[in-house]
């Protein structure tokens, strides 16, 4: 399964949240059953947005979470680490979404 959590990130705030993604979030996370990945995606300058057209959206941010269950990711989320963690992304962020995916196909692309 696949979780998208969108962050709308302050400009000075962005070097900080990529850093605690690395040092708290990820660690914390490589300790949990079924946690098979995770990447942090930033979104594309916005000339660059403009130049490709794409979508406009309030999020600057996504958290592409990769658990081998939904069952897991909810154990993930009710652990000690998450709330710690959580605490410190949501407290650097102005807006937060998020949603669930079940995996419908892949290429095993790492």
């Amino acid at each position: 399964m696949l979780l998208q959590i969108y962050f709308q990130v302050a400009e000075d705030k962005r070097a900080d949240f990529e850093a605690m993604y690395a040092n708290d979030y990820v660690p914390a996370m490589q300790k949990q059953v079924g946690y098979e990945g995770s990447r942090l995606l930033r979104l594309f300058a916005p000339e660059i947005c403009e130049e490709i057209q794409s979508e406009e959206t309030p999020y600057n941010y996504q958290m592409n979470l990769v658990f081998d269950t939904e069952e897991n990711r909810r154990k993930w989320a009710a652990s000690e680490e998450h709330q710690v963690v959580w605490s410190l992304a949501q407290g650097m962020v102005e807006q937060v979404a998020w949603r669930g995916y079940d995996v419908a196909g892949s290429d095993k692309l790492g």
